[in-house]
């Protein structure tokens, strides 16, 4: 069905006029129409079903129904329009108004019921009518009950983890009917990562947001928006940098990518060229957004039910591993510290079974950042393999005055507290970044003692989003380490 044209009608009847409501079901379904969905509104002087009725669109429709609709993502916004209230309060007090309309619809009855003039066909059908509406008042007290009830509220303590909000404007993007849609994507996204890194990102939430403006999206993580930025549906986006030559015009799109730091050229796909290199659809982009972020804010994802499973992947292989480290040398947070850092820094834990032992070679360590440090070490030549090309790897290295500077960070009095001056900070990104274009590196490699290796990282990496930060001791020798200079 999502590969057909459909067609839409809304119809309304008032909620207490169950004839007109049967009426109106039997006449649209004689028609050929389906009933999409029912939902009760409020009107200034009742309460009446809104029926949104749906059928494959006619190739010559010549009815006169209404209201007739055909937009790929007209349920989006019947949905949203139609929606229940969105709080209890609001629940309640639309309750509580259905109540005292039914109270004075009974009233009403019991009135006629007092008449003395009814026939007594009139009475027993009176008398019907008003079996119901008890028993519908009794539904609403219920309903009530359970609205107002504290307990209700245990089910409002969750929160979506993984959400991506979207403009009205690219509802588009996660539309079936769509070949390159948004829903596709994320399980491309979910299993290279998977496949790269061993890390299976959790369920995405896709929103519709009137708080975006025009064609933008956002990506929030607990609740904390992480990422925004534009796409344009009927666009496909270039680096500028791979498409030189390539006249700008005013119909283009030219934005800033928050990925790469890039400038990133939207153009009208018409214009597009078949011998251009390829480049990225707005579901694309957007995909590609996901996993970055999945990457970087994979210490607020990850949870501990993750951590169970690549426990449990060790267990089936070798329980020994589990019983024997856990908890006794590291604890459940310990272990998804390791791992969150390893996959924040790109280095996969594909074969965890193999990290378990190296844990418990080195599960002696005195603290967390040891271990981390032991394990990267044992997995130096897959790190290095993952980033060398054709059996070199290109670094850049810290002059003195650099390494002094960042050492100073350290205060000899207490070890546990890092002071970093923002400018000092500065200098040294503004460095790193004027090196890297003067040797046209995209994607910069920097090496470090070991004992400061992973606080550079974390430094850095806040304003360099590509670096990458080897330490020297996992420069194996298997492959040719060439040294392009320092900064």
């Amino acid at each position: 069905m999502y590969n057909k044209k459909m067609q839409y009608v809304i119809k309304s009847v008032p909620t207490d006029d169950k004839e007109a409501l049967e009426a109106l079901l039997n006449e649209m379904s004689e028609l050929g129409w389906d009933l999409y969905t029912m939902h009760e509104v409020e009107t200034d002087s009742s309460f009446d079903f809104n029926c949104i009725f749906m059928r494959e669109k006619q190739e010559e429709d010549t009815t006169d129904l209404d209201d007739i609709v055909n937009i790929t993502n007209f349920k989006y916004r019947m949905e949203k329009m139609l929606a229940a209230p969105s709080s209890p309060y609001a629940s309640c007090k639309e309750i509580q108004l259905k109540i005292a309309n039914q109270k004075e619809r009974i009233k009403k009855i019991k009135n006629q019921l007092e008449s003395e003039t009814l026939s007594p066909d009139k009475k027993k059908q009176l008398n019907n009518q008003m079996s119901d509406e008890l028993k519908q008042l009794d539904s609403l007290k219920q309903a009530l009950i359970n609205e107002i009830s504290p307990t209700t509220m245990y089910s409002n303590i969750k929160e979506e983890k993984f959400v991506v909000n979207l403009s009205e404007e690219i509802l588009q993007v996660i539309s079936m009917e769509e070949s390159d849609n948004l829903l596709a994507e994320t399980v491309k996204v979910r299993q290279d990562l998977t496949e790269k890194l061993g890390y299976v990102i959790p369920h995405i939430h896709f929103h519709n947001s009137d708080e975006l403006l025009q064609n933008e999206f956002n990506i929030k993580i607990h609740d904390i928006e992480v990422f925004r930025s534009i796409v344009f549906p009927e666009c496909i986006a270039f680096y500028k940098d791979d498409i030189k030559g390539y006249k700008i015009t005013e119909d283009d799109f030219i934005l800033t990518d928050d990925i790469t730091g890039k400038k990133l050229v939207w153009i009208q796909k018409d214009k597009v060229k078949d011998f251009w290199v390829q480049g990225l659809t707005a579901s694309e982009y957007i995909g590609k957004a996901i996993e970055y972020v999945a990457i970087k804010e994979v210490s607020d994802i990850m949870d501990y039910n993750d951590i169970n499973k690549y426990i449990e992947k060790v267990i089936e292989t070798n329980s020994f591993l589990v019983d024997n480290i856990i908890p006794d040398f590291i604890t459940a947070s310990d272990l998804k510290y390791l791992i969150t850092c390893l996959i924040r820094e790109k280095v996969s834990v594909k074969n965890i079974v193999y990290i378990f032992e190296k844990i418990n070679d080195y599960a002696n360590e005195p603290t967390k950042e040891d271990l981390l440090d032991k394990v990267r070490l044992a997995l130096s030549r897959h790190i290095i393999k993952d980033l060398s090309e054709n059996g070199e790897l290109k670094v850049i290295e810290f002059s003195d005055e650099i390494l002094d500077k960042i050492y100073s960070f350290f205060k000899e009095d207490d070890e546990a507290i890092i002071r970093i001056d923002a400018d000092d900070v500065q200098n040294i990104v503004t460095k790193i970044i004027k090196f890297s274009k003067s040797k046209k590196i995209t994607n910069p490699i920097i090496v470090v003692p070991l004992d400061i290796r992973h606080m550079v990282f974390v430094i850095l990496s806040e304003f360099i989003q590509n670096l990458t930060v080897l330490a020297h001791e996992e420069l194996v020798s298997d492959y040719n380490i060439k040294f392009i200079g320092k900064v």
